[in-house]
């Protein structure tokens, strides 16, 4: 069965998906939030958002993911669903903090619009942790009731869960609550250091090593042959006997479009990152950052070496073993190198390790394939 839910899960992280923001407004104000430099209360106009629903239908999405800000401060919102089916998308989804899916009269338009999918946002099972998390009173109450409303219509309902030091140490109960709601899709965040986020560090960020008792706690949850359970930007090597969870590298290149402007400002000018500094040792995309500025520096990456220790598994991709910077670069391309060549991983086992220097550990993908066991640290 498990074998058959990562297959799922893959085929799914694989899926052509267009995301559409469509506000720069939110009725939360979350610890956590990534991008409260840009939540100045705006929509954005109807021409530009179908312009974007087209864009995505051009390059063959069929799925569409409509966000912001919280994509339930647009006051058209049941008309956008509508176009982006007429446009041709199968399957049209909002994330969302549910809080006006409280209203059912707005629950039931926006089912008779045609949406299929609700992602909620629900960073607890305890109100005033929930509140603590949202900075806002009475949003754990709408929020529940908006849950209940998007089961009652008949939406495929999941829940996104922010990681952090407030709710960490409960993450189980938290998940098995929402069970009982009827939700059967979890995607565990990790937070990352921007906007609110680095602001609230303190409050926030977490050892993953020190809290791996109450994550493994959670993800042995994953076992159950109904529930999937995402992870996202959650550094791999925490999730040691649970490498099922491991987010699929693909979703890499989605973090990369989200940086592209620095990267390419970078590539093209030599702008230092906006990001660069302290928060990086925080940061989900560091080593590929380093390894980009690697490339601009030394104008060609190699590719790394299998593991010193243990089963030695080949990576089957073996084109490109060098990557050269020349006038026809893409950080497609270079993302699609950095996945199958240089996207290492080690255990948490390997810091004990007397080849922890020379060793760059395993290849992501034989790692979610095979396992951490194929790696076997020589101890000091």
């Amino acid at each position: 069965m498990t074998a058959n839910k990562n297959l799922l899960k893959d085929v799914a992280a694989n899926q052509p998906r267009h995301w559409v923001r469509i506000t720069h407004a939110c009725n939360n104000r979350c610890l956590f939030c990534l991008d409260r430099e840009n939540q100045n209360g705006s929509i954005l106009p109807m021409k530009e958002i179908i312009m974007d629903l087209r864009k995505g239908r051009s390059l063959g999405a069929r799925r569409v993911i409509i966000s912001g800000g919280d994509p339930t401060m647009h006051p058209e919102l049941s008309k956008i669903i509508k176009k982006a089916k007429k446009i041709g998308y199968d399957h049209v989804q909002i994330i969302t903090n549910g809080r006006m899916l409280a209203y059912e009269n707005f629950a039931i338009e926006l089912k008779q619009s045609g949406l299929d999918e609700v992602t909620l946002s629900l960073h607890s099972h305890i109100k005033e942790d929930f509140e603590k998390l949202t900075g806002i009173v009475g949003s754990y109450e709408q929020a529940l009731l908006g849950l209940l409303n998007a089961k009652k219509q008949g939406f495929i309902v999941s829940v996104d869960i922010v990681i952090n030091k407030i709710n960490y140490k409960k993450l189980k109960t938290t998940l098995q609550f929402y069970i009982k709601f009827g939700v059967s899709e979890f995607d565990l965040l990790y937070p990352i250091p921007f906007g609110d986020a680095w602001k609230n560090k303190d409050k926030l960020f977490f050892s993953p090593e020190k809290a791996q008792k109450y994550l493994s706690e959670a993800f042995a949850l994953s076992g159950n042959s109904d529930l999937f359970i995402w992870t996202n930007r959650l550094p791999a090597q925490y999730l040691e006997g649970f490498e099922d969870l491991i987010q699929n590298p693909i979703k890499l290149h989605d973090e990369v479009r989200g940086m592209k402007s620095e990267l390419m400002n970078l590539f093209e000018h030599g702008l230092k990152m906006s990001c660069e500094g302290d928060r990086c040792k925080y940061c989900f995309m560091r080593n590929y950052c380093l390894d980009f500025n690697e490339l601009l520096e030394k104008k060609e990456i190699r590719g790394r070496k299998k593991q010193l220790c243990g089963k030695k598994v080949l990576i089957k991709n073996k084109k490109n073993k060098v990557f050269r910077l020349g006038s026809d670069f893409s950080l497609e391309a270079f993302t699609n190198f950095y996945i199958n060549n240089r996207y290492f991983v080690k255990s948490v086992r390997c810091k004990k390790c007397k080849q922890a220097k020379a060793c760059d550990g395993a290849w992501i993908e034989d790692i979610r394939k095979n396992g951490f066991s194929i790696l076997k640290p020589s101890i000091k």
